[in-house]
């Protein structure tokens, strides 16, 4: 039987397991994913049929965009990994080595977001970086897409309307991305009332 402390200590552990897995996958991704687009428009970036287009197009939107959906959730659950392991902290009673009063510990002692590229641009945060990596991919298979569907449709100036369409998909899940971190429930604490899935 484990007493209250070694329990505790467990639970640290195993969260900070977890943690570091999530971060795995996330890294395997953010590698992965503008790679694979990035190339993909690289290649399909001469004129080409347009149901070539559309085909390789629609497979790498949906393919990115059920990743970047699994991404989403990932961050959701990484923000309350690190909320609970700041609770466990508090509760193991480590102590702060930065010379502040309260609890201390690699999560209870983060940073806050406040480093800025510039003044008029706001925090730098994961999220952030993410929602950059995923608009760019997104608005690169967003290109292919419509380029290929207005070729076939016979549309003047079918590439350079593409781009367009491509560059507001891309602009539209940055601003989707930038909402969803200015959430009320951010800091990775659950409502008493939801349930884990």
């Amino acid at each position: 039987m484990l007493d209250a402390d070694d329990r505790l200590r467990l639970d640290y552990d195993q969260t900070n397991q977890l943690l570091r897995a999530l971060m795995d996958v996330r890294f395997k991704l953010l590698a992965f994913v503008p790679t694979v687009s990035g190339a993909a428009v690289a290649l399909l970036g001469r004129p080409r049929p347009a149901a070539e287009l559309v085909g390789v197009g629609v497979l790498g939107l949906v393919a990115t965009l059920g990743v970047f959906v699994y991404e989403l959730r990932n961050s959701q659950l990484l923000d309350a990994l690190v909320y609970r392991a700041g609770e466990l902290e508090r509760l193991l009673g480590l102590r702060s080595v930065l010379g502040s009063q309260g609890a201390g510990g690699l999560f209870s002692e983060r940073p806050p977001h406040s480093l800025r590229l510039a003044r008029f641009l706001p925090p730098v945060g994961h999220d952030r970086g993410l929602s950059l990596v995923y608009a760019a991919a997104l608005a690169g298979w967003m290109y292919l897409v419509a380029w290929g569907t207005l070729g076939a449709l016979e549309v003047p100036e079918a590439r350079g309307t593409g781009a367009v369409i491509g560059a507001g998909a891309g602009l539209l899940v940055l601003l989707v991305v930038e909402r969803m971190d200015r959430r009320p429930d951010k800091t990775g604490a659950p409502p008493a009332a939801e349930r884990p899935d």
